[in-house]
């Protein structure tokens, strides 16, 4: 089993053993969050940690994301659209939904009314806090933002409306300093406000579809945007130019999400990817696939990163893990053969502890998935047949990994590359139709030579080097060998054409044989010094 392992590691690989090394850290899936009875829509984090989550079930939860729990639930009788909190006060929520148009707000410790605010004439479908502050800003189907101060719970607020979109209100956002709100319409625009006196500043345009959310980085010196383009837009908020311009969705990106470090932008999209960026260059970092197209949240360390889970009423917590299993600084075939050679122990027994990658004690599937995971976010190109070994790996372990897989709610990707190593692996299970020894490459060779062929059942091999003469030159035991098709360089006899003294022959004819159980074949080589 733990060579099978090994031998897994090899299909993630092309023909030519080259792969594209990984962040020494990835985001995995770990965890699913159910108790939703319908479509998780909203999510937002607490300073403490507390994840925030409300959508069609008409409950607003909250959750422990370091346990996976479920900590409180309240139904408030409305569709939950979006959910916001300010960043100063860890116990106030707020939220919009589709009934009565109104804005509500919660003490979040018990679920506890505190207030409602009306005025919109259509869906709240975006709400924001400024930050350390209790002026709230919201964006409508109706077309407009208003602006309302919610801090005094007897007094609750509209301060003004801000008018200049022509189509539903998607999203909005603060800047850093809570100088300039940010607004994305399904009008194709992204507009710039002072929220101090409702001047519309700035209109930024170049999405070619409606625009379906906006985020500023951390420092304020990016906005994004994503849209129904399928792109997302990084903008200079200064100059109010497009910086870059984003691609790899396939569908419309719905929601966006900076790390607390500004060095990540996480874009979210009905393609059912997540994909994570650097902002500052546009490179694609990473791609998490099958969920997030709804919302997505980093916690406030950034250690964890929520998203809409594999099922409607789901969500999926992906950690921060270190998947450098051996140190070096880069994730590669090499890690993959750390956590292989460990599979199945515990730490306590003396499993190499940085091969337990998501730190649980034990060296399993999760920790395999979540490494491979990570050298396919970086590129890895598709599995194999010609990389793994016949009959070395057992289509019955890879099932059984599968299960096991399956059983512990892994991230689907992971078992979508564990049902392509079984489908590869069954190509390979059949064993050739007839044992056949092949033409040597290169042949004429110069000083060493490759001698490849199949066994259509497993036996005891040798080959034997003889003169043009008759004389014998060197002999290669190879032992026993399971039925496969042995041609390439990993596989292949191998002579480096020197006689058995470990000296260097001479050019001409040479014959050589292969000697498998009662099968016996001999063919012609040629050296040319």
């Amino acid at each position: 089993m733990k060579r099978g392992m090994v031998l897994f590691l090899t299909l993630v690989l092309t023909a030519a053993m080259a792969v594209t090394t990984a962040n020494a850290q990835q985001y995995v899936h770990t965890d699913t969050l159910t108790g939703h009875t319908d479509a998780v829509i909203a999510i937002a984090f607490k300073d403490d940690g507390t994840l925030i989550s409300g959508g069609g079930d008409d409950t607003l939860r909250a959750w422990d994301v370091t346990t996976g729990r479920q900590r409180w639930e309240k139904d408030v009788g409305n569709l939950v659209l979006t959910v916001a909190l300010p960043s100063h006060d860890p116990h106030f929520i707020a939220y919009g939904g589709r009934i009565n148009h109104d804005i509500r707000m919660r003490y979040s410790e018990d679920g506890d009314w505190r207030g409602d605010v009306s005025g919109h004439t259509n869906y709240v479908d975006s709400l924001a806090f400024k930050p350390n502050s209790y002026v709230l800003a919201s964006g409508s189907w109706d077309n407009t933002i208003r602006i309302w101060d919610v801090g005094d719970r007897d007094n609750l607020r509209h301060v003004r409306t801000l008018r200049g979109h022509t189509e539903s209100v998607y999203s909005v956002a603060w800047s850093p300093d809570g100088r300039t709100l940010a607004s994305a319409s399904r009008d194709g625009t992204v507009r710039l406000w002072n929220p101090d006196n409702g001047i519309n500043f700035a209109v930024l345009r170049g999405h070619t579809e409606g625009v379906e959310c906006v985020a500023w980085s951390p420092d304020g010196r990016i906005l994004a945007s994503g849209g129904g383009d399928d792109t997302v837009r990084i903008w200079n908020p200064d100059t109010h130019g497009t910086r870059r311009v984003l691609r790899g969705h396939t569908k419309s990106v719905n929601t966006l999400a900076f790390h607390p470090n500004g060095q990540t932008l996480a874009s979210g999209s009905s393609d059912k990817t997540i994909r994570l960026w650097n902002p500052n260059t546009g490179a694609l970092k990473a791609t998490l696939t099958g969920y997030g197209h709804t919302g997505l949240a980093f916690s406030p360390h950034g250690q964890i990163l929520a998203g809409k889970g594999p099922g409607q009423n789901d969500i999926s917590l992906y950690r921060l893990l270190t998947v450098d299993v051996t140190g070096n600084g880069k994730v590669n075939v090499n890690d993959l053969v750390e956590v292989a050679k460990n599979y199945g122990k515990t730490v306590g027994a003396g499993a190499n502890r940085k091969a337990d990658v998501n730190n649980d004690g034990k060296v399993d599937v999760d920790d395999f998935i979540a490494v491979a995971e990570a050298v396919d976010a970086a590129g890895a190109p598709a599995l194999t047949q010609e990389d793994i070994e016949p009959g070395s790996l057992q289509a019955s372990d890879v099932r059984r990994w599968i299960r096991d897989a399956k059983a512990a709610n892994v991230d689907p990707a992971g078992i979508a590359a564990l049902e392509r190593l079984l489908a590869a692996l069954t190509r390979v299970e059949a064993p050739p139709k007839k044992t056949v020894l092949l033409s040597n490459y290169p042949n004429p060779f110069n000083p060493e030579t490759w001698i490849p062929y199949q066994l259509s059942a497993a036996a005891e091999v040798t080959v034997t080097i003889h003169s043009s003469d008759g004389k014998l030159v060197r002999t290669l035991e190879l032992g026993q060998m399971p039925a496969g098709a042995y041609s390439d360089k990993n596989r292949a006899a191998y002579w480096d054409g020197r006689n058995a003294q470990g000296e260097p022959v001479a050019s001409g004819v040479y014959f050589y044989t292969l000697q498998a159980g009662e099968f016996s074949a001999t063919r012609k080589m040629v050296i040319r010094k």
